[in-house]
């Protein structure tokens, strides 16, 4: 088992004093942990792995309960252990990037959950392809990775067993049901709602309608925002005139070519959080529905938008929705529907309502640059730069996440190769 520069990294730590460090030492400091972390976990790794020998001989119980008892940690750490151990068993190479800080024990809880249901032939095509899993895990976030192995792992799967798209969203709107029940111990009353992705988004168009007229309420200026979520609920399916049923805006994103000869390797048809959608289904949809056509370039900028008017926001929100599915951050997974529509250049500062002016932010990295005195800049094709109030940049990357593209590392101060692996998200 590789341990570089292990005791090196647990000496720097202990030496180091995080109540007096500046930015740049912390930031040292955290990927030091994350080194010394991963390679806690493949230790973790290599001792499950003898438990389960030892168990086969008789000579030790389940690794679970040596892990919980031993380890005093919960069953459910304890099961995340052993899938560690199995995904490093069939990637060898994950094991080695883990003991190293490479890729983060979530980074091999993602596989372990994506491929818990492959068969043995879907698994034989997934470690076929095993050096691109590795790629991705050593490069991306953990959310990026999982992404791009849920689209490896769908496509194996299609390979193997070719599924009627259609018959698959009606089998979901079968399937959808409502569950009621109150929880004896809180008094809490609950409701599970289950159902097919068109509607789960309609859903959400409403409630979140809903959810922002509440917030513009003095009333609600303290209102914790689960329970201002369930007020706008409650709203969205409240009516006065129960026989007129509202109907919403459900915005689905399909590239031309999808819309009209099929899916291909390239298609994109999904909702705007990026759920995906049956292109066969879609095309019936259109028949009814209002078509905005949005030309892209290249690299997934917007170039025109049809029917755009300078100050029609809905069009300008339809544009950002088809080269965002979330918030601009870079870390961020914030759905583009919860995010507000920021000004690069400020209103009050004589910025235009004009789409290179437009960027969709969450609350929280809205308020980084509105209160956080961050400064956010854009250029024409939407490589924004993101600099923390001590004027250092932070990130300089392509903002556009509806497609598929590298994204640039925060900047990482001037360190001993041994130091390079793993920062984790930071704002």
């Amino acid at each position: 088992m590789r341990n570089d520069g292990v005791l090196d990294t647990l000496t720097s730590l202990l030496g180091a004093d995080p109540d007096v460090a500046d930015r740049d030492q912390i930031g040292v400091m955290i990927r030091r942990n994350s080194q010394l972390r991963g390679w806690v976990d493949a230790v973790d790794v290599r001792l499950t792995r003898r438990l389960k020998e030892l168990q086969v001989e008789g000579r030790s119980e389940a690794a679970g309960m040596a892990l919980t008892d031993q380890g005093r940690r919960s069953g459910k750490e304890a099961k995340n252990t052993e899938n560690r151990e199995q995904i490093c068993a069939e990637f060898p190479a994950l094991e080695d990037a883990l003991a190293v800080g490479s890729v983060s024990a979530d980074h091999l809880d993602v596989l372990a959950r994506l491929t818990r249901n492959l068969s043995d032939i879907e698994r034989s095509d997934l470690h076929s392809v095993g050096d691109d899993l590795i790629e991705s895990a050593t490069s991306d976030y953990v959310s990026e990775f999982e992404r791009k192995t849920r689209n490896i792992i769908d496509h194996i799967r299609a390979t193997h067993a070719p599924r009627d798209e259609a018959a698959e969203l009606d089998r979901q709107r079968a399937e959808s049901s409502i569950k009621a029940w109150v929880d004896k111990i809180s008094g809490m009353h609950k409701t599970l709602i289950t159902c097919d992705p068109i509607r789960d988004a309609a859903l959400h168009i409403v409630i979140d309608a809903q959810l922002a007229r509440l917030k513009q309420l003095p009333e609600h200026a303290n209102t914790a925002f689960g329970s201002l979520q369930i007020d706008a609920l409650v709203a969205a399916v409240s009516s006065t005139q129960p026989d007129q049923a509202r109907i919403p805006e459900i915005s689905v994103l399909i590239d031309h070519r999808s819309a009209c000869h099929g899916r291909h390797a390239d298609t994109i048809c999904e909702t705007s959080p990026g759920t995906p959608l049956p292109v066969s289904s879609v095309q019936r949809m259109c028949c009814d529905a209002t078509i905005i056509g949005i030309t892209l370039g290249d690299n997934g900028e917007t170039l025109n938008v049809g029917r755009q008017q300078r100050t029609a926001s809905r069009a300008q929100r339809r544009a950002l929705r088809a080269m965002y599915r979330t918030c601009a951050h870079p870390h961020c997974d914030t759905s583009f529907d919860r995010c507000r529509i920021h000004h690069i250049i400020a209103w009050i500062l004589n910025g235009n309502t004009d789409l290179e002016n437009l960027l969709p932010l969450c609350e929280q990295h809205h308020h980084l640059v509105h209160e956080g005195n961050w400064t956010l800049t854009m250029t024409p094709n939407r490589i924004c730069t993101w600099t923390r109030p001590d004027q250092t940049i932070w990130n300089k990357s392509q903002s556009i996440n509806r497609t598929t593209r590298a994204r640039s590392s925060p900047r990482q101060p001037d360190r001993d190769p041994a130091d390079v692996f793993r920062q984790p998200s930071l704002c």
